[in-house]
């Protein structure tokens, strides 16, 4: 079954890989699209020269040129049961709705076939709220309508059927009245002739298409869909609306219990084995009409959760076939690369990352890339009245243009995007990319700037990403000495914090040099490798809230929101932890040497200590900037932690953490809206050094990486590397 497709719009080309990183021997997908069809291809090697993105070319086979079609995107989620009961004498659909926006024109509920050919029946939502229940008969179309309208983000039971003798029966059940609303509505229509008979599969959320494809997407819950071969009684619908009876129980011929594998796709059919999937990542793990508020964790309620959210814009895998592969040599050195398509009417760089041969020999430095954190972001397009928005950045309009969002945004019926794939085009993911309110570069844009300085500096490292860390955990960092982040690596799993820490207590050296790190709780889901997962809570800076009771994660069954409230903030990691979020300029720190302080001398070896550090940089024109971390007792930052240096940030930031509204008593006596510089000795025998801010990394290459923020990081690493 096909679906609703819609071209791709603003970018002249894009595209994304299969996956983001690869080992020599391995090979790489690339998927596109473009408005002209005739694209040159290079393959690139990314760094950066101080100024700019460097891209040298390099050969891996890939051809010159590929015609690459304009495809389409199609969105909204839906349930699909390709063998379900046959429409034969009668039949009746049941279901909780729960919408959340009003449909421009319909959205299906429970819908079967397609009303302009052979068998159809269906139930749906109307643009006013109403429900109505359509059958094809012998003699034609049968169509029943509520009289009462559907609110939004209310519960409501719905049933609708029809029988050639008794005609369309439609009964709206609200859960909890309105005083408008009254108690059940029924509405009736008349006979029609036989239903015509067969067997067309059954949608959940959406109709078919005159061509096969999905169309007519729901913006709302469903919860305990079912099918009959007869018009159930009013007494009968009765006892379920109540709860007193299943739809099992009063002989339905499918019933679809959706708090069953609520970590994967599976629709299980309680009755009869007409299982079903669901398609294009619709949300589980989400209260139903019966969550009473008592159990907050669907892997403990008995009810509650039977649930799915589904929304008109949800997209799993764009699913374009792949427009090349390339097969990485064996002899490929590690580092950041590109696929360059280019047309007549523009260009896109899609980047990978090479790892080295697992049999190779280590580098003493590995660079733990954010790829969690860039798939968080890339395709961000929350409208923030700060400033205006920089026209030269891309990915907010082709995301806006193209239904896409990002952890950050919300769905079209306003509630908070959880999940997001990387099976499609991240134009934020790009080697110039340029946050729209600051003018400077964020996630791989600034990390790129790392890259080419490690490079200036003879630095010999390896590259690992965080789905790469993920799915080895601990054994990935092995036999390094030192491992380090990007600027921004925000957004962590639970494998991810157990590998650092693993590595600490193993002896080894890990620099942090960004800020707001290891902030939210993720997760990647399962065998679903391309799709990353989270709930956004109450406390944090956050750009949404998700729902009550609907805090833990589907694909892992963890509670979300911040790390810092399951015990695991990341001050108890790395000494520090998130303290302050802004975007006007930046700062420089106050340095704190301790001339008695063995290894601080090794650190601001030919560093001015009297003068401020960083003053200058990419990222707001400040090594402390946008946003920064700090010591936090109170939220697990080790007592001896020493602090090297010191930024404060003024009132234009804001805290990172929404706390009392009055500091605690114990509370260090001093703002919160500060970058820490610090240095950590750990139990195990490890080191951690941390920035305590996103702008460090923008600040390396300042004056042609003759700098002290320079000078101080390459002592930390050539220390750490030893």
């Amino acid at each position: 079954m096909t679906r609703r497709p819609v071209e791709h719009r603003t970018a002249p080309v894009a595209g994304y890989t299969d996956r983001f990183s690869a080992r020599p021997g391995e090979r790489i997908a690339v998927s596109a699209s473009s408005v002209k069809p005739r694209c040159a291809v290079r393959v690139l090697r990314v760094g950066h020269d101080g100024q700019a993105p460097v891209r040298t070319p390099v050969h891996l086979g890939a051809p010159a040129q590929i015609d690459i079609p304009h495809r389409t995107l199609d969105l909204g989620s839906y349930g699909l049961v390709p063998d379900p009961p046959p429409l034969t004498g009668a039949v009746a659909f049941a279901v909780w709705v729960w919408p959340t926006a009003l449909p421009a024109w319909r959205a299906g509920l429970i819908t079967q076939g397609h009303q302009e050919s052979g068998p159809y029946a269906a139930l749906s939502l109307l643009s006013g709220g109403r429900i109505t229940f359509e059958a094809s008969t012998e003699d034609g179309l049968v169509s029943v309508r509520s009289e009462l309208a559907l609110r939004t983000r209310r519960w409501y039971f719905v049933a609708g059927g029809y029988d050639a003798e008794r005609g369309a029966l439609l009964t709206v059940w609200p859960s909890a009245p309105l005083a408008v609303e009254g108690g059940l509505s029924r509405s009736t229509a008349g006979p029609g002739g036989p239903l015509v008979q067969g067997t067309p599969p059954l949608l959940l959320a959406g109709h078919r298409g005159a061509d096969g494809e999905v169309t007519a997407n729901l913006d709302g819950k469903l919860d305990a869909p079912g099918v009959f071969d007869r018009l159930p009684t009013a007494g009968e619908l009765a006892e379920f609306a109540d709860g007193r009876s299943t739809l099992a129980e009063l002989g339905a011929r499918a019933c679809w219990d959706l708090a069953k594998d609520i970590g994967g796709d599976r629709m299980v059919d309680v009755v009869a084995g007409h299982h079903g999937r669901l398609h294009n990542l619709p949300l589980r793990a989400v209260t139903g009409h019966d969550w009473t508020g008592d159990v907050l964790d669907w892997r403990h309620a008995a009810r509650g959760y039977g649930a799915v959210h589904f929304h008109s814009d949800d997209l799993d895998d764009a699913g374009w076939a792949p427009s090349l592969t390339l097969d990485l040599p064996d002899d490929l050195p590690g580092g950041c690369y590109a696929v360059e398509l280019t047309t007549e009417t523009g260009v896109d760089r899609v980047p990978f990352f090479v790892r080295p041969r697992a049999d190779a020999a280590k580098a003493p430095l590995l660079l733990l890339v954010p790829t969690l954190s860039y798939l968080a972001y890339a395709l961000d397009h929350l409208r923030q009245p700060i400033r205006p928005e920089d026209p030269r950045e891309v990915a907010a309009k082709f995301a806006r243009d193209n239904l896409l969002h990002s952890l950050y945004d919300r769905h079209a019926d306003g509630s908070g995007v959880c999940t997001v794939s990387s099976l499609r085009p991240l134009l934020g993911m790009r080697d110039d990319h340029l946050f729209r309110y600051l003018s400077a570069p964020h996630q791989y844009a600034e990390d790129v700037q790392l890259v080419g300085w490690l490079g200036r500096q003879g630095f010999d490292f390896d590259l690992l990403t965080d789905h790469d860390l993920d799915a080895e955990g601990g054994a990935a960092l092995a036999g390094y000495r030192a491992v380090l982040t990007g600027s921004h690596p925000e957004y962590w799993t639970g494998t991810m914090l157990d590998a650092v820490g693993e590595h600490l207590d193993q002896g080894g050296k890990f620099a942090y040099l960004g800020g707001n790190g290891a902030y939210w709780v993720t997760a990647i889901a399962g065998d679903r490798r391309h799709i990353a997962e989270l709930r956004r809570g109450y406390s944090g800076v956050r750009t949404w809230e998700g729902e009550p009771g609907e805090q833990h994660l589907a694909c892992s069954g963890e509670p979300g929101g911040l790390w810092a409230e399951r015990g695991r903030s990341p001050h108890r990691l790395f000494g520090i932890g998130s303290t302050a979020a802004g975007m006007t300029t930046g700062s420089a720190y106050e340095l704190k040497f301790d001339p008695g302080d063995t290894a601080a001398e090794r650190i601001f070896a030919g560093v001015d200590v009297s003068a401020p550090l960083g003053g200058y940089g990419s990222v707001l024109d400040g090594a402390a900037s946008f946003e920064t971390d700090g010591i936090d007792v109170l939220l697990g930052s080790p007592p001896d932690v020493r602090l090297l240096g010191r930024s404060m940030l003024g009132e234009q930031y804001l805290s990172a953490y929404t706390g009392p509204a009055f500091p605690h008593p114990h509370a260090e006596p001093v703002d919160h809206r500060r970058a820490d510089l610090t240095l950590l000795d750990t139990a195990g025998g490890g080191t951690v050094f941390a920035t305590g801010s996103i702008g460090w990394c923008g600040a390396l290459s300042h004056d042609g990486d003759d700098n002290d923020v320079s000078r101080l990081t390459a002592n930390v690493l050539r220390w750490f590397c030893e």
